[in-house]
């Protein structure tokens, strides 16, 4: 979760460096999306890997195996 968070930071810091650099925003728009993209996939992954995480342990999937 804190690398997600670091790459938000990143992202939160070149998006005001762009605004206050003034490129317009067709290069603004080129720079920011496949970052945001890319940060909204880390998001969901994380969040899928929590959730299959929480699932393998309430099934009780690994008591039963070990016996």
């Amino acid at each position: 979760m804190a690398a997600i968070r670091r790459y938000a930071l990143l992202l939160v810091v070149l998006l005001v460096g762009v605004v206050l650099g003034m490129l317009g925003w067709k290069i603004a728009l080129l720079t920011i999306a496949p970052l945001v993209l890319i940060w909204f996939m880390l998001w969901d992954e994380k969040s899928y890997r929590r959730t299959q995480y929480k699932r393998y342990y309430q099934d009780g999937y690994v008591y039963k195996h070990q016996q």
